[in-house]
C-alpha cells in the first residue's frame, strides 16, 4: 500500500480524453480553452449536486441508464451556458437538477447562447463516447469516478463554447 494521499486513475484520465475527442472531432477546439475561478466555482457547486443527486437517485436501485447518463451530458453542458450567463451578469447560480436524468431540461441562459448551444451535438457526441469506453470495459473499480470526470470535462468544454461565442457578439464580461 502506498503512503501517497491520492490514487491515479487511468479511467478517470481515458474518460475526460473521450469528452476532448469529441470537441475535436466536432472541431469545437481552437486554441486555449478558457477559464476563469468564477467558472470554476460554478463546476464545483453544480458536481456536487449532481453528486448528491445521482446517490438518491441510485439507492435501492440499479445503475445509470445510458438514457439517464446521455441526459445528464446535455444536463451539465445546458448549465455551462447558464453559468457564463451567470458569470457575464455577475449573478449567483442556483442550479435546479430539473431535467437531470429524464432529458428534460430548462437552460436559463442568455438567448444567443441558447441558439448556440441547440445547434451543437456536442453533448450527445461526448454520451456516445463515453458509453462506448465504458462498454469496453473500462475499469470498473468506480465507474462514478470515470462518469463525473466526463461530465466535468463536458462542463469545462462547454464554458469556453459559451465564453467564445459571447465574445464574439461583442460581449463583455466584467
Amino acid at each position: 500500500m502506498s503512503n501517497e494521499p491520492f490514487s491515479r486513475s487511468l479511467a478517470a484520465q481515458k474518460s475526460a480524453l473521450c469528452v476532448v475527442s469529441a470537441a475535436t472531432e466536432l472541431e469545437l477546439i481552437d486554441g486555449p480553452i478558457a477559464v476563469d475561478a468564477r467558472l470554476a466555482e460554478s463546476e464545483k457547486k453544480l458536481m456536487l449536486k449532481v453528486m448528491a443527486a445521482v446517490r438518491e437517485q441510485k439507492s435501492g436501485a440499479q445503475e445509470l441508464t445510458a438514457d439517464e447518463v446521455s441526459s445528464m451530458f446535455t444536463f451539465v453542458y445546458a448549465k455551462a451556458a447558464e453559468a457564463v450567463t451567470n458569470m457575464a451578469n455577475n449573478q449567483d447560480d442556483n442550479f435546479e437538477m430539473l431535467g437531470l436524468f429524464d432529458g428534460k431540461i430548462p437552460i436559463y441562459a442568455e438567448d444567443i447562447l441558447t441558439g448556440y448551444f441547440k445547434k451543437l451535438d456536442f453533448p450527445t457526441v461526448c454520451a456516445r463516447k463515453f458509453w462506448a469506453y465504458y462498454e469496453e470495459g473500462l475499469d470498473q473499480s468506480d465507474p462514478a469516478l470515470a462518469l463525473f470526470e466526463s461530465l466535468k470535462w463536458c462542463f469545462r468544454l462547454s464554458c469556453h463554447l459559451a465564453v467564445r461565442c459571447l465574445e464574439e457578439h461583442n460581449y463583455r464580461f466584467i
